[in-house]
């Protein structure tokens, strides 16, 4: 019976505080009973059953629903992977999991788990895939990961059971009965024992868990007071936030002021006020507090908060800008973040961060928190679930690029079922996906290995990977679900820019043609600005256009430098979402490079919607919009087209006295004919930056003197000096 056969299990682990995963291959009902029966005999204080089929009498939640257990703690997991495995709920399922507990995972035989057709294919195909069509490749990473650790319980249904030796030492007494007690509670910590890898649990004095979280807190403080940038980074189950919590409280308790924290989301910073309100004995549970407020970046990006100090969490789901801008602000101010988490990493921070903390803050501080809180150092649960996950994959080390020749990089195309055989060219490929990007996850992994409407392209030198570049194609839907599209019926997934380009801008003939969208590119950070990038798009194209794609596409949240790269690689923006970004307030941009006769005229007409959109919008929606992006994004006419009595008013304003609220319409005609034309007039970035505030946004007199300075007497005088340019130039072009 499965009760007796895990009872000597159960009590070794609890004693260490060590998670222990449980592997039952079977059928579904098999695998299902045996879990229910040791359920219903062991002493277990709090189960977490994720799927969707359970046995009577017990309760379970969806995959997606298991975002609502973070921060909790279960005695026991079941994943049910017969329901599907989402690799981001068994990431999150898994740091809920005490030391001492056992993680059941049910699923087919191993054989058979491989080609097994799992629930999750259907979240991952698009039309016009189906969910047969979805790849298997991540199942089988999984099953060579899980078969290659030898410390994984295995049950196979009609077999006898593989149950692994305790690791040695792993009967000695590690903790007094009060000692285990106070573990499964969540009370204790694993300390490094002074005689080897055997550990032992100490109880460090509230309100801390572990002396690193002391030692954390003590940091966090110390940089504070110094007014000296703090970066706190951890594993999770570390307490890292809580710390953070506690160190609030300690700072109000001492200093008083005003503490401000923000995070990517509301629910980031839960666990942070929680422990705050616990040390304050404030009986709250809520993200307010007089002396505690939450904002987030993008309220704090627009001036909102009067605080002595900021407290950054989960920093590395933040874009680096907004970052930079919050410590530009913010003398005393600490980033917290997750190292290896499954809702984004902590990696791509410590490269793109830490150079712009380097250069603004010279003397910045750093600590790391090692220790677990809710089970052991070296728990073989958590070391299992970053290989499965790949929370662990790191890009190719910047030493094997060294003597770096541009000659010896060779792009291709990819084939997938090489990142299976080739075990390092995967982790260098996901490792650097995480490096550039502050919001991958280990969903990203199964899409990267399954997603059948997915292309990968690589550039390598001498073997390991220089930079990659994710393509999926788009287009070629079908007419009645074009029209439900346009209607606003329906919103099938995956095809991003032929949806928008349907039902926001009413291009139906984007339903026809063929894209391909560049979702993801990425180069090592010991190669940028070498020309790799360009060099995979420039491979892409050539590789598409003989095959009948009409257009390259991509989309990104709009900043001047990507907007930059991307226009110098031949793609044109399209569309400018409507809605902020509120994490890192920007707005999202779609670009495309056309490839065909259709594919140019469907640029050209998504172009000319772009133009009048943008300078009915400026105004009121776009009007804290970048004057840079502003002339990035706004498609030129060839010339302004002016009446002669508009040019009569231009002139009288140009060149004579002529009141500038009198003259408005006309300039805003000559000036809305775009950057193009400002560019042949000669005007630099100061004075376009004057023309878009002024006449394109709208801005008040004030708002404007802010950003160029001057009062308004001196606006209007730069102003006629400017149109007079303007006039000059379109005259010269007249008479060419």
């Amino acid at each position: 019976m499965l009760p007796d056969l895990l009872a000597p299990v159960v009590a070794a682990n609890l004693r260490a505080g060590r998670r222990q995963l449980v592997w039952l291959q079977g059928d579904a009902e098999w695998a299902r009973r045996q879990v229910a029966e040791w359920l219903g005999l062991a002493d277990i204080a709090g189960l977490l059953w994720v799927g969707t089929d359970t046995p009577p009498g017990i309760e379970c939640l969806s995959p997606p629903e298991v975002q609502r257990r973070l921060g909790g703690e279960c005695g026991a997991l079941v994943f049910d992977a017969f329901c599907g495995f989402n690799p981001n709920a068994f990431g999150q399922a898994v740091g809920t999991l005490r030391g001492g507990g056992l993680a059941f995972l049910l699923t087919p035989p191993a054989v058979l788990w491989r080609q097994f057709d799992d629930p999750e294919h259907r979240t991952i195909a698009v039309h016009p895939y189906s969910a047969a069509d979805v790849g298997r490749r991540f199942l089988e990473h999984l099953v060579e990961v899980l078969e290659a650790d030898d410390r994984v319980i295995v049950l196979k249904q009609g077999q006898p059971p593989a149950i692994p030796p305790a690791p040695r030492g792993s009967d000695a007494p590690l903790r007094t009965a009060a000692e285990a007690d106070a573990f499964a509670a969540g009370r204790g910590s694993c300390e490094p024992s002074s005689a080897g890898p055997i550990t032992r649990c100490e109880l460090p004095s509230p309100p801390y868990r572990t002396r690193d979280q002391r030692q954390a807190v003590e940091a966090v403080l110390q940089a504070l007071d110094a007014a000296v940038p703090l970066v706190l980074t951890a594993d999770r189950g570390r307490g890292k936030s809580a710390a953070l919590g506690i160190a609030a409280a300690r700072w109000l308790e001492l200093r008083g002021g005003q503490v401000l924290v923000t995070a990517p989301g509301r629910e980031a910073a839960v666990a942070l006020f929680e422990r705050f309100h616990a040390e304050r004995s404030s009986g709250h549970d809520s993200l307010e507090h007089p002396g505690v407020c939450f904002l987030s970046p993008e309220r704090l990006l627009h001036g909102e908060g009067e605080g002595d100090l900021l407290l950054v969490d989960e920093a590395a789901a933040i874009p680096a800008p907004v970052l930079t801008a919050l410590l530009a602000r913010f003398p005393r101010i600490v980033f917290a973040t997750t190292v290896h988490g499954y809702e984004g990493t902590g990696r791509g921070f410590a490269v793109r961060f830490r150079r712009e903390l380097q250069r603004r803050a010279p003397h910045w501080r750093e600590i790391r928190m090692e220790q677990p809180i809710r089970w052991c150092p070296d728990d073989p649960l958590e070391a299992l679930s970053f290989r499965m996950l790949m929370l662990d994959a790191e890009p190719a080390p910047a030493q094997a690029f060294q003597g770096f020749e541009p000659q010896e990089l060779e792009v291709a195309k990819l084939e997938r079922d090489r990142l299976l055989s080739q075990p390092r060219l995967l982790s260098e490929l996901f490792g650097l996906l995480v490096l550039a990007h502050y919001r991958t996850t280990p969903g990203d992994l199964r899409i990267l290995l399954d997603s059948p409407n997915l292309a990968v392209w690589i550039a390598t030198f001498r073997g390991h990977l220089a930079a990659a570049m994710l393509v999926v194609e788009e287009g070629g839907l079908p007419q009645t679900l074009a029209e439900g599209i346009y209607q606003g019926r329906r919103r099938p997934p995956g095809h991003l820019i032929p949806q928008a380009l349907i039902g926001q801008e009413g291009l139906m003939q984007a339903a026809d043609l063929h894209a391909l969208r560049v979702m993801r590119i990425a180069t090592h950070p010991a190669l940028e600005r070498r020309g790799i990038a360009s060099r995979l798009l420039q491979s892409l194209a050539e590789w598409a256009s003989p095959r009948g794609i009409d257009y390259l596409a991509t989309c990104f949240g709009a900043t001047a430098d990507l907007l930059s790269f991307w226009q110098r690689n031949g793609y044109l923006p399209l569309r400018l979402g409507a809605g902020l970004d509120p994490v890192g307030g920007t707005f999202a941009v779609m670009l495309a490079a056309p490839l065909s006769t259709a594919g140019r005229a469907l640029v050209h007409d998504a172009r000319k919607r772009l133009r009048q959109r943008l300078l009915h919008q400026l105004p009121a929606q776009f009007a804290e919009l970048d004057a840079k992006l502003v002339a990035s994004l706004l498609p030129s006419l060839e010339s302004p087209v002016l009446s002669d009595g508009e040019r009569m008013e231009v002139e009288v304003f140009a060149r004579h006295n002529r009141n500038f609220e009198s003259c408005e319409p006309a300039l805003w005609k000559l000036c809305g004919a775009g950057p193009a034309f400002w560019h042949r007039a000669g005007l630099d970035e100061a004075q376009q930056a004057l023309l878009i505030k002024v006449l394109l946004q709208r801005c008040s007199w004030e708002r404007v003197a802010t950003s160029a300075g001057g009062g308004r007497r001196a606006q209007v005088r730069t102003l006629r000096a400017i149109a007079a340019r303007l006039l000059d130039s379109l005259e010269r072009e007249d008479e060419a």
